[in-house]
């Protein structure tokens, strides 16, 4: 591989399991945590990337697991379905897998539907890699649930290491209102109305994942409340919310939590790494390189500009050939940048300029 997209490679799973354990430290899982992200966390989202990610790092993937035997109840998995069906994450099989294993920790009937989603793999293949990338061999026992699956490692068992999920911090603010409100879609609605000034029904639908009739029928009960108050434009609906009074309520204090379409992000992020770790893509010479990465920010571009965090990327068309390799690392380590800066982490920056 190119030494700049090789050293980039390992920068970009290092910060990517490094988020990820702070993400699922805030939520309980033993880590560390720096202070409060603001951003608020999606776990539905955070575990169809995690799924991908933690396969470099067997400790994170079993306190993901843990944590699900513990806190599993948080999970919509309608939600976690409509998420997996609009964005095609690809973890879908070992999605089915870690349900299957929850189904038997007393939770079949959240988790057996899913566990039933995805075909049997032919050929069964080692759960984690090595950090390189290399798959890391399994000897001795294999856990029979994870190998029915295709997969193959050591035997899970939980630990209950996992500790309680931190509500009251600004990153766990869709836990608290699923807690008041109950694990459905009514509790995402109040989350996006609390951070946006106004919410018509087919956006927050689209941007929440839920089913268009399903956000409709809610909001219209809502509103009958009085609480929930509708504003008509034209043909159309809008709803919002007297955001100092449901802050009072909530006990939320400023600076206010932030919204992020993390489906979006992530989805983007999981495309970019599996290009970094495609065999074939590694192995072509600059100038293909560089025209596939230029057809990959196509796909990933929308998704992460549309995402909320507040990244402008270059455009392709100005650079010419392989110089667009430079440009592509740049724009991705901006992103990460952004993405891990609310937890203070200093990343090398990469720089633009073109000679060697």
């Amino acid at each position: 591989m190119n030494p700049l997209l090789q050293n980039f490679r390992n920068d970009f799973l290092d910060s990517m399991l490094t988020f990820l354990w702070r993400q699922w430290s805030t939520l309980g899982a033993p880590g560390y945590s720096d202070g409060d992200d603001p951003r608020i966390i999606d776990p539905e989202a955070l575990l169809l990337f995690s799924l991908t990610v933690s396969r470099y790092d067997a400790r994170l993937f079993d306190e993901i697991m843990d944590w699900l035997a513990r806190h599993g109840d948080y999970i919509n998995i309608q939600h976690l379905k409509r998420m997996q069906a609009e964005e095609f994450f690809s973890a879908q099989q070992l999605l089915s897998a870690v349900a299957a294993v929850m189904a038997e920790q007393g939770k079949a009937s959240k988790w057996g539907r899913l566990a039933a989603v995805a075909p049997v793999l032919e050929k069964p293949e080692n759960l984690f890699y090595s950090q390189d990338g290399l798959p890391i061999a399994h000897f001795g026992a294999t856990d029979p649930v994870f190998a029915k699956y295709g997969f193959l490692r050591p035997p899970w068992r939980a630990r209950d290491h996992t500790l309680a999920v931190q509500i009251m911090k600004h990153s766990g603010l869709l836990f608290r209102l699923r807690a008041l409100f109950g694990n459905n879609a009514r509790a995402d609605i109040i989350l996006y109305l609390l951070t946006h000034k106004t919410g018509h029904p087919r956006r927050i639908a689209r941007e929440c994942y839920y089913f268009q009739k399903t956000v409709q029928d809610a909001l219209v009960e809502m509103a009958a409340s009085g609480i929930v108050r509708v504003q008509s434009r034209g043909k159309e609906k809008h709803y919002q919310l007297a955001r100092e009074d449901w802050f009072q309520l909530l006990q939320i204090t400023e600076p206010a939590p932030i919204w992020l379409n993390w489906p979006l992000l992530f989805s983007a992020l999981e495309k970019i790494w599996a290009k970094l770790s495609d065999q074939e893509f590694v192995n072509l010479d600059e100038l293909l390189q560089s025209s596939e990465l230029r057809q990959l920010m196509k796909i990933i571009r929308p998704k992460i500009e549309l995402s909320g965090l507040g990244l402008l990327l270059a455009d392709d068309s100005i650079y010419l050939g392989k110089d667009y390799l430079k440009v592509f690392v740049q724009d991705i380590s901006d992103l990460i940048e952004k993405l891990v800066n609310a937890q203070s982490i200093v990343k090398k920056r990469y720089s633009i300029g073109f000679s060697e």
